[in-house]
């Protein structure tokens, strides 16, 4: 029995680490969808089931002023929401 526990803990690890790097990569939410407006986004391939909202309502120009300060600002989007965003492949 305790070789079946050992041959798990590399596999066990192994999802722990990467679990870890994909949360230290990427910055949780700080916000939510509340009005229309220019909000901070990931776009939907990037995160599973829809997009994360990580700051608005703004203007444009205060989006992208917010985008750019962000480590991996390339993956980030300025997006006009003038309703609440769905789950993606759900209307």
């Amino acid at each position: 029995m305790s070789r079946r526990r050992i041959s798990r803990t590399p596999a066990v690890l192994a999802v722990l680490a990467a679990g870890a790097l994909l949360a230290g990569c990427d910055q949780s939410p700080h916000s939510a969808w509340t009005v229309p407006g220019w909000y901070l986004e990931l776009p939907y391939p990037t995160v599973g089931g829809g997009p994360s909202v990580y700051g608005g309502p703004y203007s444009y120009e205060k989006c992208e002023e917010d985008r750019q300060s962000r480590q991996h600002a390339d993956r980030y989007m300025c997006v006009n929401e003038t309703k609440q965003p769905r789950k993606f492949g759900l209307y």
